[in-house]
């Protein structure tokens, strides 16, 4: 079964200067945003906020409709990402344990970081980390990162006018400053900018990885000129303002990569870490004023749309043709298998994979049988599960209840459930349930 066949790892190739990026080994840059919904940008049906570079971004490469993150909330997003496990057998499946504590990637997680490093690429993160507390064998500098810069704690991270931030192993004062408007996502967004323009003078190929922490709550910045006389209250000001910001960053990659003359082998990715959120409006945004989630129901916790579709963006100047759409099901965890691929050094173990084949049009579906997710509660021992397969897909909100069954090519918003016109389908996907998860020791479900 292609999701949870492994590869054979080819043996590491050594990390020197002297391994040459090219269009079949390219750089990698790919830019994580915070809670941005699926229908947050212009290219995705937004009318309210103006993003012209990721508009422009997914005109000069390809736009993917069907494209999803591996959990509804921030930290097991990221680790289905940095694994290449779906969320049934990654380590880190919510932000806190059953006991609320925070789980930390050990000395035998393997990321895609590690694959790449192995690979001759110089690694940097740049931004918000999540997966470790200080001290343990999680950090970047321990998981593949030569370079880092930015939180290790995901509820630091909520706030964007901080006295430090690490740099590698250490925690340094950061000149941040609310009256300027620089904050964190803008410090280390400079930091990632000047790794690319020195490792675009080297040999080696580079992966960038920059999860910014915009834009999740607390609404730092002032609402941009553009947005201050929209009659809207204060706090979809703000959160127009940060998708704004993501915006401008990406224009400004977008730049420097065709200024350093290296677009022609840099693939360029853009995406989000699970579907918008609501909140108090004077302090966060509405995500039914701005449709971040387009027509799906849910949200951010949710395995029904709203809460796993994300906007999918990639750009590679002369790899991938202009202005590409893809409704291929591509998810989070396909990205080890993907980085591999690029760098012609496969994942032992994986459940993803490549997008390779869409992203060079040689093919515009993927050999696979289905995509899962599963998501744990933190006060009691069950779980959240979800299957697509194809264009059905079937939700069941914990372990022991109904499996819901709907057609997301007549229904997206999973409005009618099918889960008695579709027995077999019922019988299937709680096979797949059975099959995909794994019990792990820090979210158990009630019986094991």
């Amino acid at each position: 079964m292609i999701l949870t066949a492994c590869s054979v790892r080819q043996d590491a190739l050594p990390k020197t200067a002297t391994v040459s990026a090219s269009p079949s080994r390219p750089n990698i840059i790919l830019f994580l945003a915070d809670d941005m919904g699926w229908g947050d940008a212009g290219c995705y049906g937004q009318t309210k906020i103006l993003t012209p570079h990721l508009d422009r971004m997914a005109a000069q490469g390809i736009r993917f409709t069907d494209a999803y993150t591996g959990s509804p909330v921030c930290a097991p997003s990221r680790s289905t990402l940095m694994e290449g496990l779906h969320g049934g057998h990654t380590l880190v499946r919510n932000n806190r344990s059953l006991q609320r504590e925070l789980v930390n990637f050990t000395d035998s997680t393997f990321t895609v970081a590690q694959l790449l490093n192995d690979a001759g690429y110089r690694t940097g993160l740049f931004g918000k980390w999540g997966l470790a507390e200080p001290g343990t064998e999680g950090i970047p500098t321990k998981k593949g990162f030569d370079e880092f810069y930015g939180f290790l704690d995901q509820r630091k991270a909520h706030h964007y006018y901080v006295d430090s931030l690490w740099n590698g192993e250490s925690e340094q004062a950061v000149p941040l400053s609310e009256e300027k408007q620089y904050s964190s996502a803008d410090w280390y967004f400079d930091k990632a900018k000047a790794f690319i323009r020195e490792e675009a003078n080297t040999e080696a190929p580079f992966f960038a990885y920059i999860p910014t922490q915009l834009p999740h709550l607390y609404m730092p910045y002032e609402p941009a000129e553009i947005y201050q006389d929209k009659p809207w209250p204060v706090g979809d000001q703000r959160w127009a303002t940060m998708i704004h910001t993501i915006d401008q960053q990406m224009g400004q990659l977008l730049d420097l990569v065709d200024s350093l003359g290296i677009a022609e082998n840099t693939l360029i990715i853009f995406m989000s870490d699970n579907g918008g959120g609501n909140g108090q409006r004077h302090f966060y945004h509405d995500v039914r004023f701005f449709n971040s989630n387009g027509p799906f129901r849910g949200m951010k916790r949710d395995l029904f749309e709203g809460g796993i579709r994300v906007p999918l963006i990639a750009q590679w100047k002369g790899g991938i043709e202009a202005g590409k759409v893809s409704a291929e099901p591509v998810a989070y965890y396909d990205f080890m298998a993907t980085a591999g691929e690029l760098a012609q050094h496969p994942p032992e173990q994986t459940d993803g994979t490549s997008w390779l084949p869409l992203l060079t049009g040689k093919a515009d579906t993927l050999a696979r049988e289905y995509l899962y997710w599963e998501f744990p509660y933190m006060d009691q021992p069950n779980a959240k599960f979800a299957v697509r397969k194809g264009k059905w897909k079937g939700v069941k909100e914990w372990m022991g209840g109904p499996l819901q069954i709907y057609n997301l090519e007549e229904d997206p918003e999973e409005l009618y459930n099918w889960h008695y016109e579709r027995p077999d389908l019922v019988a299937e996907f709680e096979a797949i349930i059975q099959k995909e998860h794994k019990p792990s020791p820090f979210w158990p479900i009630k019986g094991e």
